[in-house]
């Protein structure tokens, strides 16, 4: 069995909290949603962010390239981050919730990078 990565780990916490919040909307505020992003192409690169972070970061891996690494990295961090801020203007104490997990956690995967 493979260990999970701080980056995983990210992944994981904010498509957790943001598939149980999108559960809980109603049909009409599912639908109202939706057509808001596909009419803003500024949420379009929002959504666009995890998985131009993940590609990244998995081509930098394979590559052993860390600066494509850390770039990927730094678009999954970043999408949690205003993710979680999202958050705040609907259930404040989940944005809170995650954007501390996701502080905490992006200092552990950044402290390395400052101590060399």
């Amino acid at each position: 069995m493979r260990s999970i990565t701080i980056t995983g780990t990210i992944l994981i916490i904010t498509g957790w909290f943001t598939l149980v919040e999108f559960d809980h909307l109603s049909e009409d505020e599912r639908k109202q949603l939706l057509q808001k992003i596909k009419s803003n192409a500024w949420l379009v690169l929002l959504i666009a962010l995890m998985p131009v972070g993940i590609i990244l970061n998995v081509i930098g891996t394979w590559l052993l390239f860390p600066p494509l690494i850390i770039t990927g990295a730094t678009f999954i961090v970043l999408q949690g981050i205003i993710v979680s801020v999202l958050f705040m203007k609907r259930k404040r104490w989940k944005g809170i919730l995650l954007l501390t997990v996701i502080g905490v956690l992006a200092i552990f995967m950044y402290l390395p990078l400052f101590i060399h």
